[in-house]
């Protein structure tokens, strides 16, 4: 033998004849024989050229096929079981890897990145959209509601509560629930809590057990009898570091003293108001002016009876409510009510978000499948030759096939260990990150629900990378290539199924930075949008007042006045005001308003705003323009004749076309109620969000209004206002009585928390939507450089009969922006069909915005002529004489 490469080295025919006796002889030590052709390629690949290797592989191929098909001893039947065959297949998959780390390292990460990341969404969204509540028969749980004219609902009132739950036969047991913030007290130390009023079988309903103690009994679920308190297992140990004997301890709140009754287990979640750690009996009886029927400030979760559905008990309480409003028509509105299943009510405002957010990294895996497939059908490609040996000398193309699988599955096994590492820090990380409007965030972890989720993507990863690479091999004309020494795929089906994962990975990457850039210009849309205040250095504290100061009104009103002259002396505070509550303060008091002029036959039909009670400095400390008349003076005092001021949207509504000073309303649905008069219109502002629709809102004197021990502090500062938070909470405490401060915030952070759920979507879209880039860019750079080298011949043949550089240049950036050009055209078809999945996220920008589409076309074409870029420029570069003589 005296070819190149080979001279020294007589190895390669020898080879090729003891694999020809391997064939004829019946032995079924195929991996041994694998072993054989790869240590002799190794050799090739390191003595000798390109055309060398081709030459051994021609000349083992040769050999074979002179006594095809000679006659052959019947083999034995094979002695090795389906587990010896895994067990062989893995250890020449782990060969594999070794022996080309380069493609394995990419594949393993391409992999880690996109099953990371969606094992890190799956984790958040899990809990919050598939787990069922944590407590008893949770399909039987759900909320009850009053209908409004619109079709909306609303909460329900004390007497509409007893009623319904008197006379239902599809309600097995049912509660109501009020928000509390109580302030514990304990000498001059106070601490505020989230915590709720409830009717005493709030917790039968819920089927929770305390810990220590018991609930509440139908005695102490009486007006001022409702002393007795449960705490949650997190107040227990905090504040009495889990001593078992807090049964029966005296604890003050306010300007009273409750009993505790009961802890509850460390498992509770309370999902109905998160947050909240102490409970408290309701303590309502139908005497009371606030339990009226229209009192709508309760919410309602009932127990639905065995065997009857949601569908049958909203059709029987809606009955039972039209019996109600026939009793009562001047109380009610609408004679439906609206039952929501308990697990529909806690995911309603995270759902879209949550399941946009699956769908994203759902897109970033199956591009991170379709880069990984295109890497290991370029080693199945490279890899034919040694296939049709194999297949020649007995192996079957289901073993080929396997071998393939297996090695996909092994790379996405590794890939999905490392993508565990990922999503726990991306946990983490979304945790941090995610609004406080997703339910049951501190359930979020990654713990073996995960784990088993993870196995199964990484499963699915390397089955779908796997897909490609097993057609190639399984097509490929194996007989072609021992007769030629021709590749087993033309370079048109090589070319066309690497195209297809470019077209794919390319058409995903359109989707995901569509979406990104929606929301990009959506949340510049909404940032952009005037909230009718200005948010700049002001400063904001709930304060809660306790003790004598706030046994009854007057006392409360000389509090509140005391305040805001000790917090005005603080150095860097301009102006000062008292609100009952602010714009995006989260929080929603909500108030019947009454027309002198139009008197209506059902008062509950009359609209309904939001109601604020401020001190005169309001408008200045906020930032709210004034419109006409005159906003309140320190002259609209309690003795002096009631007043309120109107927003625009209200002044509009209430008397179009007419100028509303002067005329008078009623604030509030009582008899009793005074007839205020309009003194001026004010600018609208933004209660529940940028996004949100304008209200109307009416403003009052705080002290014509009954006295707030819980109120919020507004403050227009000199410069930054965190500069002034210590010294305000120095003069509040110096007036005399115990007060809490809490919830200290600017209202830029407000307006900001107002978009978190829109920012929070936008960061992981935009992380998405660059991984994709990446690898779409990947994909069609892979693509040209395996052309260029497979048509190095072409080529060279091209140069050699005269094609100048800048065509052959030409050519192949012709191709990737074709691929391109394929995936953008689809994607952008796919993103205009699915649109509105995304609607709901958006705020001022059609989901098919033209400029959108546009900007995702340059930028793709752009990423396209950049990784179209070095494969066309080493083509232009190649030698027309050592193409030839290599081809």
């Amino acid at each position: 033998m005296t070819r190149r490469g080979f001279a020294r080295d007589p190895a390669p025919p020898r080879a090729a004849l003891a694999l020809l006796a391997w064939r004829l002889g019946g032995v079924h030590d195929e991996p041994l024989v694998g072993d054989l052709i790869e240590s002799f390629a190794e050799r090739a690949q390191r003595d000798g050229s390109v055309a060398a290797r081709r030459w051994f592989w021609r000349e083992t191929a040769r050999i074979a096929l002179q006594s095809w098909p000679a006659p052959r001893r019947t083999p034995p039947a094979p002695t090795e079981t389906p587990m010896k065959h895994l067990l062989n297949d893995l250890h020449f998959a782990l060969r594999m890897v070794a022996r080309t780390p380069t493609v394995s390292l990419l594949t393993i990460v391409t992999l880690a990145l996109g099953i990371g990341a969606t094992s890190a969404i799956f984790s958040v969204a899990y809990p919050a959209l598939f787990q069922a509540p944590p407590y008893r028969d949770p399909a039987r749980l759900a909320l009850l509601w009053e209908r409004d004219l619109d079709g909306t609902t609303s909460n329900i009132g004390f007497t509409t509560f007893r009623d319904l739950v008197r006379d239902s036969r599809t309600i097995e047991s049912a509660a109501a629930m009020a928000f509390w913030q109580p302030t514990i007290v304990d000498g001059q130390q106070t601490e505020r809590l989230q915590g709720q009023r409830v009717t005493h079988r709030f917790f039968e309903v819920l089927g929770v057990t305390p810990t220590l103690g018991r609930t509440f009994t139908p005695d102490e679920d009486r007006y001022q009898q409702n002393r007795a308190v449960v705490i949650s297992h997190g107040l227990w140990q905090r504040r009495f570091g889990g001593d078992s004997s807090v049964l029966g301890r005296a604890l003050a709140i306010g300007t009273y003293t409750v009993t505790i009754v009961g802890v509850l287990p460390p498992t509770f979640e309370s999902l109905l108001s998160p947050g909240t750690e102490i409970w408290a009996p309701l303590g309502y009886d139908e005497t009371l002016p606030w339990a009226c029927r229209t009192c709508r400030h309760l919410r309602m979760v009932a127990r639905i009876a065995p065997g009857i559905s949601v569908s049958a008990a909203e059709e029987e309480l809606s009955g039972l409510m039209a019996g109600l409003v026939q009793r009562h028509p001047t109380e009610y509105v609408v004679p439906r009510m609206a039952l929501t299943p308990l697990h529909s009510y806690l995911v309603q405002g995270s759902r879209p978000a949550l399941l946009t957010l699956l769908g994203a990294v759902v897109l970033v895996t199956l591009i991170a499948c379709a880069n990984a497939a295109n890497l290991l059908l370029g080693r199945v490609l490279r890899r034919e030759s040694e296939f049709a040996v194999r297949t020649a000398l007995g192996a079957s193309r289901r073993r080929l096939t396997g071998q393939v699988i297996t090695e996909g599955l092994l790379l996405a096994l590794i890939g999905g260990a490392l993508g565990v590492l990922i999503a726990i820090g991306g946990v983490q990380l979304l945790v941090r990150l995610a609004p406080p409007g997703i339910p049951r965030l501190d359930q979020v972890r990654v713990d073996a629900g995960v784990l088993a989720f993870t196995f199964g993507l990484s499963i699915a990863a390397g089955l779908a990378a796997s897909a490609l690479p097993v057609l190639a091999a399984g097509r490929a004309n194996l007989h072609g290539i021992l007769k030629s020494g021709a590749r087993g795929l033309t370079i048109g089906m090589r070319h066309r199924l690497r195209a297809t994962l470019v077209v794919s990975e390319v058409a995903l990457a359109v989707m995901l930075l569509a979406g990104a850039t929606l929301l990009f210009q959506s949340l510049g849309r909404l940032l952009a949008v005037d909230a009718g205040f200005d948010p700049s250095r002001r400063l904001t504290m709930e304060v809660q007042v306790t003790g004598d100061a706030a046994s009854n009104d007057t006392t409360l009103h000389a509090f509140w006045r005391a305040a805001l002259d000790a917090v005005r002396a603080v150095p860097g505070v301009e102006h000062a005001a008292i609100a009952s509550q602010i714009p995006l303060g989260g929080n929603l008091d909500m108030y019947s308003l009454h027309l002198e002029e139009r008197a209506g036959a059902n008062p509950a039909e009359d609209p309904s705003a939001m109601r604020y009670a401020v001190t005169p400095d309001f408008l200045a400390a906020m930032g709210i323009p004034l419109i006409r008349g005159r906003w309140l003076t320190a002259q609209d005092a309690e003795a002096a004749p009631s007043v309120v001021a109107l927003n625009r949207t209200a002044a509009e509504r209430l008397y179009p076309g007419q100028d509303p000073i002067g005329r008078r309303l009623r604030v509030g649905g009582g008899e009793d109620a005074p007839w205020r008069t309009v003194v001026g219109v004010v600018g609208n502002t933004l209660h529940r969000g940028l996004d949100a629709a304008e209200e109307m809102q009416v403003y009052l004197p705080a002290v014509q209004w009954w006295g707030e021990s819980g109120m919020t502090l507004v403050l227009r500062t000199q410069g930054d206002p965190s500069s002034v938070t210590g010294a305000v909470r120095s003069a509040l405490r110096s007036i005399g009585p115990p007060v809490a401060v809490e919830g200290v915030a600017t209202m830029e952070s407000l307006v900001s928390r107002s978009t978190a759920e829109r920012r929070f979507a936008l960061a992981l879209f935009q992380a998405f939507a660059l991984v994709a880039l990446v690898l779409a860019g990947a994909g069609i750079y892979g693509v040209l450089s395996a052309s260029v080298v497979e048509r190095t011949r072409e080529i060279g043949i091209r140069s050699a009969l005269g094609a100048p550089r800048e065509r052959i240049l030409g050519f192949v950036m012709r191709q990737g922006i074709a691929l391109a050009a394929v995936g953008v055209v689809i994607g952008v078809g796919t993103s205009i069909a699915a649109g509105g999945l995304i609607a709901r996220l958006l705020y001022g920008v059609r989901p098919h915005e033209p400029t959108t589409l546009l900007f995702v076309t340059v930028t793709l074409g752009a990423l396209a002529c950049l990784a179209c870029v070095i494969p066309a420029w080493r083509a232009s570069r190649v030698d027309p004489v050592t193409a030839l003589r290599e081809g």
